[in-house]
């Protein structure tokens, strides 16, 4: 028995290898995909090349997203990174923010397109940036989960070399803004609009990315943040931004505000409900001078490490700064020591490969449009998909390609017990981004062995809502909406940071 199925998986193996990889791309384009290549295999070889497939699509996202915008979510005729300069504003920076959306004593959200105001107790910008666009790092409250200096999964923000906190930002889609708005009911029933917790009712289904009518579907951003000199710009997707910080206690407010101070992105979740992967398809990227192991392309000190005797072996490497007195307040005029950074799951080599990465494809063709160009200077991480793509719940016994020679063999999905796994098997079982889920790379347990889906399928209603564990459909973010009142100026509401959130 054992040995007819040794003899099965070498068959499959040695299919797989063979399988034929999809064509590299030859030209970028403007438009957002609505949906991935269908119908997942399980075979062992086959993952690879459908894994090919859905990096692809991730690069696609990428070029799209980063596309220069001519109005609000709506990309220009100018092509990605063409400026003499090599960057561009971007079309999911035109998004709408979840602050936005989700405000103290449950708001009216502003129509979409309306670009995050500068609050009124930041300074005027000085006449010489006149010309720049500026958006808002805010620190949304000490210890809530939707703070915007702190990592997933923990209180603790991440410093750079140079002792700068990393600072995030979070948009969402014209179809996620225009579901909220709505509510459960399709139109045309009334809206119910989700913003306000009490119309949190079950189901809560995003909607999803449609080859067929050529809707994109529900696309959530985060993006991570780091402060640079104008030296370094030329290697940065950058943007000058306002910081606010020093919640108040009582209101979870911010009262202080500094800059606008020049940061450059470090790093980009795109994560895209579509319908042949109803449980999401999620990307991340970063930028190639993060952190070891050093990236084709790196050339620079990097961003996130400055002690090469500190591993992960070592014991000091991805180690939470230690709490102070009275917390971190996101004051970015405070510096604080490094935190050595190293990726704890390498980025397959397939994918940097230098004659079929799909990393050198991409960045090839964003050189040809200009040798300048920012976007030359990020790379795919990795793209998790279901391999059985359904409803939340779909238990499937998981499995582990043990032949290191196979090409799928990273693609593999690893059990940890019974209530550990989720349904979906998500392909590859871990993915992480090193500026956003420092602190718990090397921990998968604890976030659903580091799966995006693992962790999102925790995501619940917010406080208030008729039944606040209801499941909302892998977005965290509907949690967010605050309880309505009739106070001027309401307080926020943390919250319930129990949840894992990513």
């Amino acid at each position: 028995m054992v040995r007819c199925l040794v003899a099965a998986l070498t068959l499959l193996t040695a299919l797989g290898a063979s399988a034929q990889m999809p064509p590299p791309p030859t030209k970028l384009s403007s438009v957002m995909p609505p949906d991935a290549p269908a119908n997942p295999p399980f075979s062992f070889g086959a993952i690879a090349a459908f894994q090919r497939k859905l990096d692809i699509f991730a690069w696609q996202e990428f070029i799209a997203m980063n596309w220069p915008a001519a109005r609000p979510g709506v990309p220009s005729q100018k092509p990605i990174g063409a400026n003499v300069t090599g960057d561009n504003g971007t079309v999911w920076e035109t998004y709408i923010s979840p602050s936005q959306v989700f405000q103290p004593g449950a708001k009216t959200p502003p129509p979409w397109g309306t670009p995050e105001p500068i609050p009124a107790f930041c300074a005027k910008a000085p006449a010489a940036l006149a010309s720049e666009p500026m958006k808002v790092l805010s620190l949304v409250g000490k210890g809530d989960v939707q703070g915007e200096f702190l990592e997933a999964f923990t209180p603790s923000p991440l410093f750079d070399v140079n002792g700068h906190y990393t600072r995030y930002d979070v948009r969402i889609n014209r179809d996620e803004y225009d579901k909220i708005m709505q509510g459960t009911q399709p139109q045309p029933a009334p809206a119910q609009p989700w913003y306000i917790p009490a119309n949190q009712i079950a189901p809560m289904v995003l909607p999803a990315g449609d080859n067929a009518t050529g809707r994109v579907g529900a696309v959530e951003i985060k993006a991570s943040w780091r402060q640079i000199t104008a030296a370094q710009r030329g290697r940065y997707h950058s943007s000058y931004a306002y910081i606010t910080y020093a919640p108040d206690p009582t209101t979870n407010l911010n009262t202080k505000c500094a800059g606008p101070l020049l940061m450059g992105m470090v790093g980009l979740h795109i994560a895209h409900k579509t319908v042949s992967f109803p449980q999401w398809v999620w990307a991340t990227f970063e930028h190639v001078d993060n952190d070891p192991p050093a990236a084709p392309g790196s050339a620079h000190p990097f961003s996130y490490n400055n002690d090469p005797g500190c591993t992960i072996a070592a014991g000091c490497a991805n180690q939470p700064p230690a709490a102070i007195s009275g917390g971190y307040d996101g004051d970015p005029s405070k510096t604080y020591s490094a935190v050595q950074v190293v990726r704890a799951t390498p980025i397959p080599a397939a994918k940097n490969s230098p004659t079929t990465g799909i990393n050198p494809v991409f960045q090839k063709l964003l050189r040809a449009i200009n040798p300048k160009s920012v976007w030359q200077f990020y790379q795919l991480v990795d793209t998790q998909w279901p391999e059985l793509p359904g409803p939340k719940g779909n238990p499937k016994q998981c499995y582990h390609n043990t032949n290191p020679q196979s090409p799928d063999y990273q693609y593999t999905f690893k059990c940890y017990g019974p209530g550990q796994d989720e349904g979906p098997d998500p392909v590859p079982a871990t993915l992480t981004n090193t500026t956003m889920e420092t602190y718990f790379q090397a921990d998968s347990k604890q976030a659903f062995m580091g799966s995006c889906m693992g962790c999102h399928s925790n995501a619940t209603a917010a406080n208030g809502a008729p039944n606040p564990s209801a499941f909302t459909d892998f977005s965290f973010l509907i949690g967010d909406a605050q309880p309505p009142s009739t106070e001027s100026n309401p307080s926020r509401v943390l919250r319930k940071s129990s949840r894992p959130h990513n």
